[in-house]
């Protein structure tokens, strides 16, 4: 019987002890569970003042967009530099073999060159913006994209054609090819408004291994540019 006692007394003691440290574990755990518990995955809760801005990556550079210049006009429509005046390797404009092609005048102060038509006229409907491959590239002109669709070399997809549809002047179209989206990935979504200058809309592509620019006649690298084309889309009073 008294060893029995003894027992039932060792019992007592033991559990005097190892409940309240069982009941201080139950409850840390509970503490550790709700702080981590974010329903994905068991990763701490990022508090709300530290969440991702919401704004597009495709609007953000990591350097201040680059001094507005006018590269050149044809009517209401007033093009910029789509690249930062210091990146600039050569000026290059040209003539766009297509119906609807509508001559820019180059800007004074300007540096380029006009290459001449098969035909022997000149022509500057279009034109190459040199720059090195992965240079950040902004918009040409303030308005509104209308259009983001592959662009083609002999037939093959290299990079993205955007279509801009400049503020106030709806007959006419800024083509922009020659590129490919920045480094998020992220590139202009139909409907975007879009500031001359400023905002960005990809980097230059390096096609140096797929076609061969004339305007690398005029640089000292292999011609990489980005190219600006303009074309009447309807009769109106635009240009």
């Amino acid at each position: 019987m008294r060893r029995q006692a003894d027992r039932h007394r060792s019992n007592r003691a033991l559990l005097t002890v190892v409940a309240p440290a069982v009941l201080v574990a139950v409850i840390i755990a509970a503490i550790v569970l709700a702080f981590y518990d974010t329903g994905s995955g068991g990763e701490a809760a990022v508090p709300s003042g530290q969440l991702a801005s919401p704004v597009p990556p495709s609007a953000v550079d990591d350097s201040p967009a680059p001094q507005r210049v006018v590269l050149a006009r044809a009517g209401l429509v007033e093009v910029v530099l789509p690249v930062a005046e210091k990146q600039v390797t050569a000026v290059l404009f040209h003539a766009v073999g297509e119906p609807g092609a509508v001559n820019m005048a180059p800007a004074a102060g300007v540096s380029h060159n006009v290459a001449s038509d098969e035909g022997g006229a000149p022509g500057t409907s279009g034109v190459d913006v040199g720059a090195p491959a992965g240079t950040t590239v902004y918009s040409p002109v303030d308005g509104v994209v209308t259009a983001v669709i592959p662009h083609r070399i002999a037939g093959r997809p290299e990079g993205l054609e955007i279509v801009i549809t400049p503020a106030g002047v709806p007959d006419v179209a800024v083509r922009v090819n020659h590129i490919e989206p920045g480094p998020d990935g992220i590139v202009p979504r139909v409907g975007t408004a879009v500031g001359a200058g400023r905002t960005v809309i990809g980097r230059v592509r390096d096609l140096s291994r797929v076609a061969r620019f004339e305007i690398a006649r005029y640089t000292n690298d292999a011609g990489n540019n980005v190219q600006v084309e303009l074309l009447r889309q309807a009769t109106g009073p635009g240009v």
